[in-house]
């Protein structure tokens, strides 16, 4: 399954990985843009996206 997780704090991080591990397609954007997300939330095979403001302008 493809999964977009918006936001790196508590949950989102715990999202990211469990669901990664389970073999899901996992995205994560935050606010701070797509170079100030933790590499280990991408080691555990989640990818980089777009901040979500971005994502909103780009989806109208």
């Amino acid at each position: 399954m493809k999964i977009g997780i918006l936001g790196t704090g508590n949950i989102g991080r715990t999202l990211v990985k469990t669901l990664s591990t389970a073999g899901h397609e996992v995205k994560i954007a935050n606010s701070r843009g797509p170079e100030t997300i933790d590499a280990d939330l991408l080691a555990s095979g989640a990818r980089r996206s777009l901040p979500p403001r971005l994502l909103l302008e780009l989806m109208w």
